[in-house]
């Protein structure tokens, strides 16, 4: 006997191909076509689509690992989300050696809570973070990767030099001990510190532990504005020297004067396919991005931790040369201050001690205190101990339909949920919006395709097996929705609204998501790396 039936549903498969009546049944966790057996439970499909549950490519939910807590479950089940690919950017909760325990408490300062921090002392390899994971209540899924940055900084700490090669060894260590334990992969983020202090053979060398394994290396690449083109050549070089597959995190094209760079971006891409390199790109679909507040700073900056930095932007004659280095044309660094054109464009999403500045781009935040830009700037991270977290507003339409029509594209979040203050809408709205905006308003490709990218393509890249299809056998995550109404609504005013249209959310065979809420089921699990 079927645990639950699903009938008169349109079935969309994640396969691509077009949709089509029938029933899907559900078994111990597991799909089954074309069902005849009677069943405990009976779901009515008329007028819904039936699809895979989405697979969230890039997301941050580890930087918040606390799967108990409803609002971040509850922001991407909403959407029909029942994957999240975590540990991106090159950032993870692990590996954290004691002696940099308070470098990495600074790193993802800006993500978690203090009680979320003092988590971290336990997670000195990837086998501990997994445990306390699998030891979570859940409700939607989890593959693992390992952060470079995260890595970098359990080593050798913030330092801006090369790494030894005693101190490549041990970050080897480290990265071949969470492979070994069912990580999918490395991550960089070459904005962030300490990442922007390594070099290419370092990440090469890094991404040879991880090729046996069969596994991926994604990047946040050293650039996504001026210097884009050589940023993705640098990206596919290290993956193809290394003989591993390659995403690249969130692509995009970032400056006016970089609109139109995904032409030959795309272009790369395809050569380096041609050649036999495996490329995917992962993308959501808003104009603006979002990270911490601090980037806006000369990473160089950071070199001595962020306490001599505090105390240098205290001095009005470092601020002056600070300033000078920012507004530096063509700039020196990826430079979002000059990206957004001014602080107008950036709008503060986060201040832990400066309440008051959240919700208004710099710029209006320096005239509601009577101060220069570049003053309330500098003033608000001293008194947030260059933390907090922004909104840049720095793409162009043109390049988000191009990257996102090439065939490789697949949708990830990059959404990073807080407590209580706004963020991001692409948190509550990325899965959603990727269809109404690219299938439903702009009728660039069919909604089968659309789902597909959201689904199966997204599996078969990272490798996720049993997931992105209703095929038999393959795992119950399922999502119902009503096409029709199947939207986002949140932006970058009302940031917290969840997605109209989905009805019943299922991981692993259990309802977890309906009538607009979370369900009690937390039937979510720790997905680990098959071996190769």
């Amino acid at each position: 006997m079927l645990d639950t039936l699903i009938r008169n549903a349109t079935i969309v498969d994640g396969s691509g191909r077009p949709g089509y009546a029938g029933s899907v049944g559900i078994q111990n966790g597991k799909i089954v076509l074309d069902p005849s057996e009677e069943a405990g439970s009976v779901v009515d499909g008329s007028g819904l689509t039936l699809c895979p549950g989405f697979i969230d490519s890039h997301s941050h939910h580890d930087q918040v690992f606390d799967p108990a807590v409803e609002i971040y479950n509850l922001c991407k089940i909403s959407q029909g989300v029942t994957t999240d690919v975590v540990g991106q950017c090159g950032m993870s909760p692990f590996p954290v050696a004691p002696e940099n325990l308070e470098t990495i408490r600074g790193l993802l300062a800006s993500f978690d809570t203090e009680e979320q921090l003092d988590r971290l002392k336990y997670f000195t390899d990837f086998q501990h973070f997994l445990a306390y994971a699998e030891s979570l209540p859940k409700a939607s899924n989890f593959a693992f990767n390992c952060g470079h940055s995260v890595l970098r900084a359990a080593v050798m700490g913030t330092e801006n030099r090369r790494a030894t090669p005693a101190e490549l060894e041990k970050m080897k260590a480290y990265l071949k001990e969470a492979m070994e334990h069912g990580c999918f992969g490395l991550t960089s983020g070459l904005i962030y510190i300490p990442g922007v202090y390594s070099d290419t053979q370092e990440l090469i060398e890094l991404c040879k532990v991880i090729q046996p394994y069969g596994g991926v290396y994604a990047t946040h690449m050293r650039n996504e504005s001026d210097g884009l083109a050589d940023a993705v050549k640098e990206a596919i070089y290290i993956a193809e020297t290394a003989g591993v597959p390659l995403f690249i995190s969130h692509h995009k094209a970032m400056g006016v004067a970089n609109w139109g760079l995904s032409k030959e971006t795309l272009r790369l891409v395809h050569a380096a396919i041609d050649r036999g390199v495996r490329v995917t790109i992962d993308q959501y679909p808003y104009l603006a991005t979002q990270t911490i507040l601090n980037v806006c700073l000369p990473p160089q900056l950071f070199a001595q931790g962020k306490d001599r930095l505090v105390e240098q932007l205290k001095n009005p004659a470092e601020r002056a040369k600070i300033e000078a280095e920012m507004r530096k044309t063509p700039a020196t660094y990826e430079n979002n201050y000059i990206n957004c054109q001014g602080f107008s464009g950036i709008v503060v999403l986060s201040s832990p001690n400066v309440p008051e500045a959240i919700g208004l781009s710099v710029a209006d935040y320096a005239k509601k205190v009577g101060k220069s830009d570049f003053d309330a700037f500098f003033d608000l991270m001293v008194e947030n101990h260059c933390e907090g977290l922004a909104a840049y507003f720095a793409m162009d339409e043109k390049d988000l339909q191009a990257i996102y029509m090439d065939e490789n594209t697949v949708v990830g979040s990059d959404g990073i949920i807080t407590a209580d203050t706004p963020v991001h809408p692409r948190t509550y709205g990325t899965f959603a919006k990727a269809i109404a905006y690219f299938c439903k308003d702009k009728k660039l490709l069919p909604f089968e395709q659309a789902v597909r990218k959201q689904t199966s393509l997204t599996a078969e890249r990272w490798g996720l097996k049993n997931k992105g299809l209703i095929a038999d056998g393959y795992d119950a995550d399922l999502v119902l929705l009503d096409f029709d109404e199947y939207r986002d609504s949140s932006d970058f005013v009302h940031t917290r609204e969840l997605a109209k249209g989905v009805k019943k959310v299922f991981v692993n065979g259990e309802v977890v998501f309906e009538d607009g809420k979370l369900t009690q089921a937390r039937p979510g699990k720790c997905i680990l790396r098959s071996p190769k």
